[in-house]
């Protein structure tokens, strides 16, 4: 009996056979296998935020006007 037969392969053999095959077919590619983009995963607050200032802003014009209103007509009487 060989040492081949007995042993089987060199490891260094098997390591360069290995590195020389072709990728199989069953392995995912590398345009599927990338992540997300980061800011998809991880959207920013900052339209949240913008949305609220705005909002606070044309609530505090509102009453503003309507508070001038009130005292206009409160004491021009």
């Amino acid at each position: 009996m060989s040492r081949v037969e007995k042993f089987g392969r060199s490891r260094r053999r098997q390591q360069h056979e290995k590195a020389a095959a072709p990728p199989r077919n069953d392995t995912v590619t590398n345009a599927e296998a990338q992540l997300p983009p980061r800011r998809k995963k991880f959207p920013s607050q900052a339209p949240k935020i913008t949305k609220w200032y705005y909002n606070v802003l044309f609530i505090l014009f509102v009453s503003l006007v309507a508070g001038l209103f009130w005292y206009g007509i409160k004491y021009t009487q």
